[in-house]
């Protein structure tokens, strides 16, 4: 087995496994500001988890809105427009996992 370096977002090194094909798995780590959100709400292909590492942030699933702090994480349908805001009071850390 051998394996390859790979830049991911926040992460200071990834090897991914040189036997893997395509992409199956995608994961970054993000650090958003208290009020602002990374990007806008969008949606893609998939099955998506996020894992609040520090901080908290809501989830905008369509018309739902789920609050997750630090240690708490969700799995949803990707295809769902959705959108994650910062709506705590200190910089939030988060990682996306995506199985393609």
């Amino acid at each position: 087995m051998s394996f390859a370096p790979q830049v991911k977002k926040g992460l200071t090194r990834c090897l991914v496994d040189t036997a893997l094909q395509g992409d199956p798995l995608h994961f970054h780590i993000s650090a958003v500001a208290a009020g602002l959100r990374s990007h806008a709400p969008h949606q893609h292909d998939g099955t998506e988890a996020i894992y609040i590492m520090e901080g908290e942030a809501t989830l905008e699933l369509e018309n739902e809105k789920v609050v997750l702090r630090a240690g708490e994480g969700v799995i949803f349908e990707p295809q769902r427009m959705h959108g994650l805001i910062n709506t705590g009071s200190v910089t939030n850390k988060y990682m996306v996992i995506i199985r393609h």
